[in-house]
């Protein structure tokens, strides 16, 4: 996996983002929680909406891989969805 956006301060939520979040059983707090724990960003596979994974963690430790998208500001990325991390996010993030 390759390095990706500089930055990302903030991300944007939405209806549509939230309720792809909540089928995979991750809620909008879990995402910036992940954010606030310092994650991985890896360029996300090809042909896929999001051009970016943010892979990491959150407060209660549970590996979360959230694909991104960018908006009209730099820092501010908006999530596509997220779900609890597959057993090669979770190897690859260990590995950091």
């Amino acid at each position: 996996m390759s390095r990706g956006p500089a930055r990302i301060l903030h991300l944007a939520f939405d209806d549509e983002n939230v309720e792809e979040m909540a089928a995979h059983g991750v809620r909008p707090r879990q995402v910036m929680q992940v954010l606030n724990n310092r994650p991985r960003v890896a360029r996300n596979r090809k042909d896929r909406r999001a051009k970016y994974l943010l892979v990491g963690v959150d407060d209660g430790g549970a590996c979360i891989a959230i694909p991104i998208q960018p908006t009209r500001d730099a820092t501010t990325w908006r999530p596509v969805t997220a779900w609890y991390c597959k057993r090669h996010e979770w190897d690859w993030l260990s590995r950091q």
